[in-house]
């Protein structure tokens, strides 16, 4: 009989599969980035058609034969409005910078208090985003020391946003985040084996 649990989840990613059938990539508190099936989601009144992008969920998975499937969803408080052009943005490099760097089954709970913190927030920002990147690569154990040659350039306002980023507390420094954002980049595409779009889109998008 499968075993059937629920978890605190945020949607990472969804895709259409078969006739009716999503498949997402969720991120959990516990247990990580897991991947399920999603029957019936496409159907017209799904009670499972909410399960989409970045949304913040209670997800019932019942495990079989080491794949999940999910069986049922509630869903979070409302988070922020993601029809608003700069959230989505924020949310769709926070999302392809996690489908990059994680893997599945490790869980590491801050990265998802992160997240879920920034979806909840009324406006997310790029530097909302590039604290929260410096915040995912220091958790991951990838981000070098402040000390590192890679550092140096950086001025003492930019040196105090990175550690204040890695430590997740709150980023009060009104800086222009482009040199920081060229060095986040570069850290990110060391250790992904596909290259970063969105950062690029949401350029283009603001202008």
């Amino acid at each position: 009989m499968p075993h059937s649990r629920t978890f605190d989840c945020i949607v990472l990613a969804s895709y259409d599969v078969g006739d009716a059938d999503r498949f997402v990539i969720l991120l959990t508190r516990e247990e990580g980035r897991l991947a399920a099936r999603v029957p019936g989601a496409r159907r017209l009144k799904s009670r499972l058609s909410s399960l989409l992008p970045l949304t913040h969920c209670s997800a019932e998975l019942k495990e079989s034969k080491g794949n999940y499937i999910v069986s049922g969803v509630a869903m979070a408080p409302r988070s922020a409005d993601s029809a608003h052009l700069q959230n989505f943005l924020a949310r769709t490099q926070m999302s392809e910078l996690l489908l990059a760097l994680l893997s599945d089954g490790e869980p590491v709970p801050e990265i998802f208090e992160s997240l879920s913190r920034l979806l909840h927030q009324e406006r997310c920002s790029p530097r909302d985003v590039l604290a929260f990147t410096f915040r995912v690569l220091a958790l991951l154990g990838v981000l070098p020391e402040t000390t590192h040659l890679l550092f140096a350039p950086l001025t003492p306002e930019e040196r105090s946003f990175v550690l204040a980023s890695m430590r997740g507390t709150p980023v009060s420094e009104n800086i222009a985040c482009t040199r920081l954002q060229s060095l986040c980049a570069r850290l990110v595409q060391e250790h992904c084996t596909r290259p970063m779009r969105s950062a690029d889109v949401a350029a283009a998008c603001m202008g």
